[in-house]
């Protein structure tokens, strides 16, 4: 499926549990120095309400900890607002990319598929209209963001609310996919939803069996080039680690990121582990 974009199979990135606990979404940090262990989990951006529910083991593990980390800063004031500048294109607009016919034959598909008029989101980049289909995709109305709930709780135990990044790092990951990529992109979903519909449906079962190399292997067998890949998930990835180390050190932390983010030689969990962290899978 290689017009399912890479970008969005990174940043959407729970039961059958193997019979021997060798992997999950969640993980235990300790050791290197550590006085208390703190915690990773691998969240979805969109799921089906049904998909997703914090157990009380799950939800007893983030309440010992003191700070909650997302992949951004997800309290932030104005954070939409800060998205939609991010995204707006400069100069140009999204019929002016694709040209007049094949914009006119688009349009209404984007129309059937998501319930607004393709002129409304004209002035933005096409990974907005993506994230919108992939949305869709997510075939149920009753649809949930495992990291706003999990911010919720997070809140309710008046946690110390961080990010890892911020909206400008994600964006910049973003622009690593070229606009003609962004925009090849739509236009082979719009023509094969079906198919992206199928693409999403194999995600999140793949999500659901709570193997975090499955998942990775998955992302990989879908298309991902290469070089993205490594701005969109190895690059960051990097980032991310002094940032956890340094706030791991002060108190037990909760972190959420995509679950795309953890498994592999190059994933969140393998990073760790090299630094000399003692990662133990958990259920919940």
């Amino acid at each position: 499926m290689k017009f399912f974009p890479g970008c969005l199979l990174a940043l959407l990135l729970a039961p059958a549990l193997y019979a021997q606990q060798t992997s999950s979404l969640l993980w235990k940090v300790s050791g290197n120095g550590l006085q208390q262990p703190s915690y990773l989990f691998g969240t979805f951006h969109i799921l089906c309400k049904a998909d997703f529910s914090i157990s009380a083991e799950l939800e007893n593990t983030l309440k010992t900890c003191k700070s909650f980390y997302s992949e951004i800063k997800m309290d932030e004031p104005g954070l939409q607002l800060q998205l939609l500048s991010k995204m707006t294109l400069t100069g140009r607009n999204i019929p002016q990319l694709v040209g007049e016919t094949e914009y006119n034959r688009i349009s209404p598909q984007f129309k059937s598929i998501t319930g607004m008029p393709m002129a409304m989101l004209d002035p933005f980049k096409p990974f907005l209209h993506l994230s919108l289909l992939a949305q869709k995709a997510i075939a149920c109305s009753d649809q949930v963001q495992p990291e706003t709930e999990l911010l919720k709780l997070a809140q309710q135990y008046r946690m110390n609310i961080q990010g890892l990044e911020t909206i400008n790092d994600q964006i910049e990951a973003i622009d690593k996919e070229p606009l003609d990529s962004q925009l090849h992109s739509l236009v082979k979903m719009l023509q094969n939803f079906d198919s992206v519909q199928q693409v999403m449906s194999k995600l999140v079962a793949v999500y659901k069996v709570r193997d975090i190399d499955s998942i990775y292997r998955f992302m990989k067998q879908t298309g991902m080039d290469e070089d993205f890949k490594t701005a969109i998930i190895t690059k960051r990835n990097e980032k991310w680690i002094p940032l956890m180390q340094q706030a791991m050190l002060g108190q037990p932390c909760f972190f959420a990121v995509g679950a795309g983010h953890l498994g592999g030689a190059e994933g969140v969990i393998s990073l760790l582990r090299k630094r000399g962290y003692r990662l133990t899978p958990l259920k919940f």
